[in-house]
């Protein structure tokens, strides 16, 4: 049976822009310069991975824990009446069940997050395995968390997909011995990225057709 784990954020929901948005906001309520390049360098990586940058960039000047709040209440502010989509989602997700495939999410965002996100976009009956960031002490680009994945999909990785957004998250699955798929969301893909991709497709609908060939589904 075939096996494909997906990243979350800028792969399942369009949920990056809100998350740059929150960073934003608090950053003006604290007077804090820099976060937009500082956002790109986080994404992929787990709240653990984020606070360690963040004290890169500002040193013990800023309190991460009060930030991190204070874009917290501004995300779910922003996603009050639900979190977007990307495109195509619900169509791959029924395609992969009505065809056998077992189906994971790996995401570097805590599980609590996760659960949320599952629950008001519908996606949970979808997955088989979840695995969090807060569930793991490496984050990505570390293979651990896809390694688990395909371990709880009692699944191959070397005969398994991924798909992801980011450079983070690409050589995480490349890592793990994956086939990678990217789906660029807001960074576009460096030299780095593409090398470490089995395929570069636009969106979750050209997913689908490269499984299908790929497959013979």
């Amino acid at each position: 049976m075939p096996c494909i784990v997906f990243d979350m954020d800028g792969v399942l929901i369009d949920s990056e822009r809100l998350v740059l948005r929150s960073w934003e906001c608090a950053g003006r309520d604290l007077g804090l310069d820099g976060l937009h390049d500082l956002f790109y360098r986080c994404i992929g990586t787990t709240h653990a991975s984020t606070k360690i940058r963040f004290a890169e960039v500002f040193g013990g000047s800023v309190n991460y824990e009060a930030f991190r709040d204070r874009t917290r209440v501004y995300y779910m502010e922003f996603t009050r009446e639900g979190v977007p989509l990307k495109p195509g989602v619900m169509e791959l997700l029924s395609w992969l069940r009505e065809h056998g495939w077992r189906t994971g999410l790996a995401s570097s965002s805590r599980e609590a997050n996760v659960r949320r996100n599952m629950e008001i976009t519908g996606m949970g009956p979808y997955f088989d395995a979840l695995v969090c960031g807060d569930m793991l002490t490496a984050s990505k680009p570390a293979p651990d968390i896809y390694l688990r994945a395909c371990a709880e999909l009692c699944a191959d990785p070397a005969l398994s997909y991924a798909v992801e957004d980011s450079r983070n998250g690409i050589l995480s699955a490349s890592a793990a011995g994956m086939k990678a798929l990217l789906v660029p969301d807001m960074v576009p893909p460096d030299t780095v990225m593409k090398e470490h991709a089995s395929a570069v497709l636009p969106d979750l609908f050209a997913v689908r057709r490269y499984l299908e060939m790929a497959e013979g589904a």
